[in-house]
């Protein structure tokens, strides 16, 4: 029996040894492996650093020069189309105190203070509506339309929706002939 508790003392002794050593040899693969990573990292010229430093200190904004429209390069929208874009956002809802569009009763009494006074009050703003409907790259003409589109949905009919704006032919005097010389 002694045999036998020896050998079962020296198999154990010796799983239990080339275990450990089968351990080690992992753990200095895995050490000589990382070596091998850490060598072949370039070494920190500071780039970071200044890559942080420049996000830290630049501008909040930018300024950009926008080229200038020419001059009559007006934005020419349909009455509908202004409507549509800007101003239904409150005259179909009603949305602080905005006559509706298709309510007569509350339109004819705006209607008739006359269509200037309408479009100048949605030109320069009244009440709680802002200056032209809170869009200011409208112009006079793009408003008038609007107003004009507005009026004609509500059933009111005005000269502007039946007359386009009427051009005055210019007659130009004939130049003068030089008076004879004698």
């Amino acid at each position: 029996m002694s045999s036998q508790v020896a050998d079962k003392s020296f198999v154990t002794t010796f799983v239990v040894l080339i275990s450990a050593l089968a351990l080690l040899a992992t753990v200095l693969f895995m050490v000589g492996a990382l070596v091998g990573v850490v060598g072949s990292v370039a070494p920190d010229d500071g780039s970071r650093k200044q890559v942080a430093v420049i996000e830290r200190i630049k501008p909040v904004a930018r300024v950009a020069f926008a080229v200038p429209k020419p001059a009559g390069a007006e934005l020419r929208l349909s009455g509908q189309d202004v409507y549509n874009k800007v101003c239904m956002a409150c005259h179909a809802t009603g949305a602080a105190g905005a006559p509706k569009v298709g309510a007569k009763d509350q339109w004819e009494p705006r209607f008739a203070q006359g269509l200037d006074t309408l479009v100048k009050n949605a030109v320069n703003g009244i009440r709680g509506m802002p200056a032209k409907g809170g869009n200011p790259s409208l112009t006079e003409a793009n408003i008038k339309d609007s107003v004009v589109y507005m009026l004609g949905e509500t059933g009111i009919k005005t000269d502007a929706a039946s007359a386009p704006a009427a051009t005055v032919p210019v007659e130009v005097a004939p130049a003068a002939a030089p008076a004879p010389s004698n």
